[in-house]
């Protein structure tokens, strides 16, 4: 008979993940802003965190070996123990540990558990319960709050999303604050969102631009630092800043015009403005409310005729400065040369087979919609922008270019394919059809479309009832559509991206357990 042997199971070795990350926040007050680093150790089979110690930038890898020892002599879970492997991603920190830890095999490698921390850091040091986040930074004075408010709300009066086109960027140079050849982006121009964005040079400009499609695509691109000044409603201020305000009586415009200012960094993390970069905004604010004024000017520098250069001197917290302002900037590339009629350009993209290219197709939409929008038709368009919805959706859907849609078609896209994507309330159809309507006089004016006459009668006095009672069917809602719009029965705000990702959680928690979605009390 075979003599069995008895082994007790030896417990398998302990491995750790080890790596210094920067963390989504900032430390303000203490010298120049800074966002500090934390350097981590992770159970590599319960993913649970041993050991932690934040640091300022640079100052952890020299401390990493002594933390090791300290967290193997006290972690923050289980019983003192020393790991037998430890993973790291810089062969930098790995360098330091082997140095004091012999014992343990050190090796490199990608860490992605480090990163998933750190994605549940962020959510949560940036996701406060209730929203009340400050953009106040308390390193600068009462008085050059209050300096600044006042020329934030001088700005808003002045209204410079009235004066410049949404396509277009001003330069501005201030030398005292080492700013030259900066773009200036004014926002607003819908009717909503009103504010400015600054960035340092034309080439960031452009490099928002790209990474803003990178991320409709789902990608996760590199953006630019920028300032950002934008005008909220008093409701969406942080409370402590709101009673701070009204306390200092800074002065606001209205209560829809809270200013507030961040510089948002190249990972999207947002910090409060130091006192330079405060007085830096104060500056352009009141500048550009002057330069509104040269409006003539302005609309011929936009037309192409000579740039409009000013140069004034403004009274901000500290004193005098000067701030140079051109439209358009001197850096901004040439615009693409439209053929003179753009709907045969349209057309021509559609007989070749581009329709449906959306970077072909958008530049002359876009152009289009310029046209209409400063012309007598396009005067009162709303912002629900029907005209530009019957445009994608024509070309998307039906591939035809507008100047070659035909009535059946207008039917199509105002009656089944607008109720079948579009989240409105049924309320909106008088604005969708008016603005429509207006549209296609604008294009018998303009640009003598045939068929101009025919599709005005399709958008004839009972459209209005007709679409109001297609966006009320639910039987005509897509599937994505049909989600949003029990997220709205449910009480959930789903024109905005927060309140559309706490219902698709409530949804996916619901399917989990069983549950039936909430519904709307009525």
């Amino acid at each position: 008979m075979a003599r069995i042997t008895s082994h007790k199971q030896r417990p398998s070795a302990e491995a750790w993940i080890g790596g210094i990350a920067t963390l989504p926040a900032y430390i303000m007050g203490e010298g120049e802003p800074c966002r500090p680093e934390v350097l981590l150790w992770v159970d590599q089979d319960t993913l649970a965190i041993t050991g932690s110690i934040v640091g300022k930038p640079g100052d952890l890898l020299g401390q990493a070996s002594e933390h090791l020892h300290s967290v193997i002599k006290q972690p923050m879970f289980g019983p003192p123990r020393a790991p037998s492997r430890v993973r790291v991603s810089s062969p930098e920190l790995a360098e330091a540990l082997r140095a004091g830890h012999p014992s343990v095999e050190i090796v490199c490698g990608p860490t992605p558990e480090i990163d998933g921390v750190m994605v549940n850091m962020r959510e949560m040091m940036t996701e406060s319960p209730d929203g009340d986040r400050s953009f106040l930074d308390p390193g600068t004075s009462p008085e050059a709050y209050a300096s600044y408010f006042g020329a934030a709300a001088a700005l808003f009066r002045a209204k410079p999303w009235k004066v410049v086109p949404a396509d277009e960027v001003l330069s501005v140079t201030v030398e005292a604050h080492g700013l030259r050849k900066a773009a200036l982006s004014v926002i607003g121009q819908m009717g909503e969102s009103f504010g400015l964005l600054l960035f340092s040079s034309m080439a960031d400009f452009d490099a928002y631009l790209d990474a803003a499609d990178a991320v409709e695509r789902g990608e996760t691109p590199t953006m630019p630092s920028y300032h950002v000044l934008n005008f909220e409603r008093g409701a969406e201020i942080a409370t402590s800043d709101r009673k701070t305000i009204s306390s200092q009586h800074w002065q606001v415009a209205s209560p829809q015009a809270y200013p507030w200012s961040m510089l948002i960094d190249k990972d999207m993390v947002s910090r409060p403005l130091t006192a330079s970069e405060l007085t830096l905004m104060e500056v352009i604010a009141t500048g550009l409310a002057k330069l509104v004024g040269e409006k003539k000017a302005l609309d011929d520098a936009f037309a192409g005729g000579e740039p409009c250069t000013r140069t004034y001197a403004v009274q901000v917290h500290g004193g005098d400065v000067t701030v140079c302002f051109r439209a358009p900037h001197e850096d901004r590339p040439e615009g693409e040369a439209f053929e003179e009629n753009v709907l045969d350009a349209l057309y021509a993209l559609e007989e070749e087979g581009n329709l449906g290219d959306e970077a072909m197709r958008a530049p002359l939409e876009d152009e289009l919609c310029q046209e209409f929008a400063s012309s007598p038709e396009g005067r009162a368009v709303s912002k629900l922008e029907g005209h530009r919805l019957l445009m994608t959706f024509a070309a998307e859907h039906v591939g035809s270019s507008i100047g070659a849609l035909e009535p059946w078609a207008v039917r199509e896209v105002l009656f089944d394919i607008i109720p079948r994507k579009v989240s409105v309330d049924a309320s909106a159809a008088p604005a969708l059809v008016a603005d429509c309507r207006a549209f296609y006089r604008f294009l018998s004016q303009a640009y003598e479309l045939e068929q101009a006459e025919e599709c005005l009668q399709v958008l004839g006095p009972r459209a209005e009832k007709q679409l109001e009672k297609a966006l009320a069917n639910p039987s005509k809602y897509g599937p994505a559509k049909t989600l949003l719009m029990a997220g709205k029965d449910a009480g959930f705000d789903v024109q905005s991206k927060e309140g559309i990702e706490a219902w698709i959680r409530t949804v996916n928690t619901s399917a989990a357990t069983g549950a039936k979605p909430p519904r709307k009390k009525r």
